[in-house]
């Protein structure tokens, strides 16, 4: 093999950890992620996933959201509880105070970035609901993670379902 084929290999591995470090190591400013999971836009890549109650979104709703007999402020501490308490996971934006809150869960391999923005939504009469917005930052598909990333925090709050 000659020195400029070795030469052009080291490149590409060296562009490619590049990538990789830079992709692993990104900033998650907040003016960018943290949107409201009711009215930001749905992606044109199928790497989103989004739980919301009926009627108070006209964006794709993959799912629809359960009622919840809760006050919502209570329910969003114990769902940022548990979700903060998850691997590679961490609040960048709001606040449970504010029932509206943005995360970054990191990929478990690669260290990937997906971003999830949650409202707690009070519906009055002591019911309330959720909407999250569970998006890739990369990549084209996301085989299903926000899918099961959001179905699976969910679940902690199925003790205030009516």
């Amino acid at each position: 093999m000659g020195r400029m084929a070795i030469f052009l290999i080291f490149l590409t591995l060296a562009g490619i950890a590049g990538g990789f470090y830079y992709v692993s190591t990104v900033d998650s400013d907040p003016a960018v992620w943290h949107v409201d999971p009711l009215t930001a836009p749905t992606p044109v890549k199928p790497h989103s996933f989004r739980m919301a109650p009926p009627g108070l979104t006209e964006e794709i709703v993959d799912m629809e959201s359960p009622v919840y007999s809760a006050n919502p402020t209570l329910m969003a501490k114990a769902f940022d509880d548990f979700v903060l308490s998850q691997n590679k996971t961490k609040r960048i934006a709001g606040s449970p105070e504010e029932g509206w809150m943005t995360y970054v869960q990191r990929t478990p391999r690669w260290n990937f970035p997906d971003y999830i923005s949650v409202k707690f939504i009070d519906l009055n009469g002591g019911k309330s609901t959720i909407a999250i917005f569970s998006r890739s930052r990369f990549g084209y598909s996301d085989m299903g993670v926000n899918e099961a990333r959001v179905k699976t925090w969910v679940k902690t709050l199925q003790s205030f379902e009516e």
